[in-house]
């Protein structure tokens, strides 16, 4: 019986102890530093809309606001990657002060210095939204064209 408990307390002791010492990645992706920022800005009459776009070496990660003139701003962060010229992202977004959290896919074209936002078919899987696969995406029918602007420091 006694060498029962020890052996029990032997497997929990060290199942615990090699549990505490692994690092599950965490600390790497805090740490990991953007290769480079870039803000920028774009006016469609009185909206306006924000993005703050850090590239990482395997992807891209930021902030979007959409400032609407009539409704409720969007605001959220995204996370995706760069394929060639254009910019896929997932947009994870709350509009006002609502508590529900929206996730919708976005697309961004690098034309001359500037960021095309580009507008797609959608379709839902599984609770998930995306493009279409096989319907292009229309980059001339975009609300915004983003022009890089200086970054705001933040005030601490």
């Amino acid at each position: 019986m006694k060498n029962s408990i020890l052996i029990c307390t032997a497997l929990v002791s060290t199942g615990l102890l090699y549990s505490c010492s692994q690092n599950n990645g965490s600390a790497n992706k805090q740490a990991e530093k953007p290769l480079s920022t870039t803000c920028y800005m774009a006016l469609d009459g009185k909206d306006t809309s924000r993005m703050e776009l850090n590239t990482f070496s395997k992807n891209v990660k930021g902030n979007l606001v959409i400032s609407y003139s009539n409704k409720d701003n969007n605001n959220g962060e995204f996370e995706g990657e760069l394929k060639g010229d254009t910019l896929l992202v997932i947009y994870t977004f709350k509009v006002g002060n609502k508590p529900t959290i929206y996730k919708n896919p976005l697309a961004f074209l690098k034309k001359d210095g500037k960021l095309i936002m580009g507008v797609g078919e959608m379709e839902s899987a599984l609770g998930r939204t995306y493009f279409k696969k096989g319907v292009p995406i229309d980059f001339g029918k975009g609300r915004f064209t983003y022009a890089s602007v200086e970054c705001k420091k933040e005030s601490k």
